[in-house]
């Protein structure tokens, strides 16, 4: 779902370039883009900070923590990270690597005995990568309140998707595992272990609760559309700490900061198991570029690292560069890719740091409205020749197919869509894609295969499986 995301809203950057265009300053230009983004998005709070040569250069908070009370974002402000919860718990796991007391090779079943027999070969650096294969604990309950023994139940029925180590797949039962794994190994709590060692104990603004609607002082209140496609107040969904290291991080902005700079100060890991945690995995059926828990994203040569959480927070260090950007926010009425946000930040602050893959996106659209779809065709096939790692050609295609479907355009939605099946037909994103475009159409039949095709694949994070019971409802 986060990738497609991502294809569906490349357009983000849209004020972007006025912005930059302008002769103002740095702050200027980021209050600016902020304020564009936050109304666009329906985002009800907001806070950024932007660290640059171990300074803080930019910090501010925008908007509501609590919207029925009026209670603005301040300092105080703690925020619900969701799935940028992983990278922290990735560092707990290279220090135990650092310590000798466990290895990337070991198998699962050496610290958790009784899971099924065909998750025995599954090794730790296959949790961290998402390359395990396992039943996603995610997809289970169709929104019921979950408890750890259900989850486990229903995870330990499910068959592989995959074998081990061939793609990346998003999947939230790796962290369950994970979190059992350093319990078994430490003798501690998760929350426990994470905050002595890399929190200096800190727990009245750093703690773990995986339930939004618990009432803690400070905490901004959450909201998101995804329940009922409009803007409501987070809704429970597990019962218990079993999704901690999956998703349940609690922070304020300035404990994040000081935790970026531990991390960047190599006071939480040597700077040898740094490059380790941050090493592409060689995922053996798919060139997704992936680090160990942290999304690796290069922009005109200048490399990152970080990941988001739920659509709303996002962490991304440039080590190179010296320089971190956060950005915590408590809810959102529209979907958009936050990654894309950090981007333009990163170059508003540097004009080198730009992303290839949204000019890409640019210039086939550019292509498209002006020459038409042959002319599109021959830059889909010039790109592919040239093959440039920063530039995800399928993601390009969908971008496109993507911009024609918001103008209506659906005839030429439906060529952009089929060109990307028959050039990349092991996706399940491009099937998934043009079921979209088909249901849309309200085609129902070939939406439903198209969906198949993207299940057989190995889905899209349980999207193809929920339209797939939307179109069973219209029949």
């Amino acid at each position: 779902m986060k990738n497609k995301i991502s294809i569906i809203l490349g357009c983000l950057f849209l004020n972007l370039s006025l912005v930059l265009a302008q002769d103002i300053s740095i702050e200027s230009k980021i209050d600016s883009y902020i304020s564009q983004v936050q109304d666009q998005y329906e985002i009800p709070g907001l806070t950024l900070c932007i660290v640059k040569n171990s300074e803080t250069i930019y910090k501010k908070n925008f908007g509501l923590a609590n919207i029925e009370h009026s209670v603005p974002i301040s300092n105080n402000s703690i925020f619900r990270v969701y799935s940028l919860t992983k990278p922290i718990i990735s560092v707990g796991i290279f220090q135990l690597v650092e310590q000798g007391k466990l290895s990337l090779e070991d198998y699962v079943s050496k610290y958790i005995s009784e899971i099924p027999e065909s998750w025995r070969s599954i090794q730790i650096k296959h949790l961290l990568t998402h390359s395990s294969g396992l039943p996603d604990m995610k997809v289970f309950g169709s929104g019921e309140k979950l408890t750890e023994k259900k989850a486990k139940e229903t995870a330990f029925k499910q068959d592989l998707i995959f074998n081990k180590g061939e793609k990346y797949t998003y999947n939230q039962t790796n962290f369950w595992l994970l979190h059992r794994i350093i319990e078994k190994i430490t003798g501690k709590k998760l929350s426990d272990y994470i905050s002595k060692n890399q929190f200096e104990n800190e727990t009245r603004q750093v703690f773990f609760s995986s339930d939004s609607k618990q009432i803690v002082k400070n905490r901004v209140t959450s909201y998101f559309p995804f329940a009922t496609g409009t803007m409501i107040i987070d809704l429970p969904t597990i019962e218990g700490d079993y999704m901690f290291a999956a998703n349940g991080l609690n922070i304020t902005l300035d404990e994040f900061v000081k935790w970026d700079k531990r991390l960047r100060e190599n006071k939480l890991l040597k700077p040898k198991t740094m490059d380790a945690m941050w090493n592409s995995f060689n995922y053996s059926k798919s060139n997704k570029v992936f680090a160990h828990s942290w999304d690796k994203i290069i922009l005109n040569d200048h490399e990152s690292f970080g990941f988001t959480g739920s659509l709303v927070t996002a962490y991304r260090v440039f080590p190179k560069d010296d320089l971190s950007i956060f950005v915590l926010s408590n809810g959102l009425g529209k979907f958009y890719d936050i990654d894309l946000v950090v981007n333009d930040i990163a170059t508003i602050v540097d004009k080198d740091i730009f992303d290839l893959q949204k000019k890409t996106v640019e210039r086939c659209n550019t292509i498209f409205k002006n020459k038409g779809f042959s002319a599109f065709k021959e830059e889909f096939f010039k790109l592919k020749k040239e093959a440039n790692s920063e530039i995800n050609i399928e993601k390009v295609v969908n971008s496109i197919g993507y911009i024609l479907l918001r103008k209506q355009q659906f005839d030429n939605a439906l060529k952009v869509f089929i060109f990307n099946t028959k050039e990349y037909p092991n996706s399940a994103n491009v099937y998934d894609s043009l079921g979209e475009l088909f249901f849309i159409l309200k085609k129902y039949k070939k939406a439903k295969e198209n969906y198949i095709k993207a299940i057989k694949l190995g889905g899209t994070n349980g999207n193809a499986k929920e339209m797939l019971e939307k179109i069973k409802k219209r029949k």
